[in-house]
């Protein structure tokens, strides 16, 4: 079981955005593979920058008994 998508968190102007992963802790067990994971299927961070100052926020790791979430924001500073 893979769940992934994207969400809008700013509906009127639309700069930013926040793409989600779960995956089930069998196939995340430790923090090694939260690194595998999190380099293979999301972008490198990086701060705002260029003349559209885009940003890429860190990936953000969230464990409960079943599964790992993934999280991570990007977008346009305005």
């Amino acid at each position: 079981m893979k769940t992934h998508g994207s969400k809008v968190l700013d509906p009127i102007c639309e700069t930013r955005v926040l793409e989600w992963l779960v995956v089930p802790t069998r196939e995340c067990p430790d923090a090694a593979s939260e690194t595998k994971i999190a380099t293979k299927y999301f972008r490198m961070p990086h701060p705002s920058s260029g003349s559209l100052r885009a940003f890429v926020r860190p990936v953000e790791v969230r464990r409960s008994r079943r599964r790992v979430l993934f999280c991570q924001e990007l977008g346009v500073d305005l």
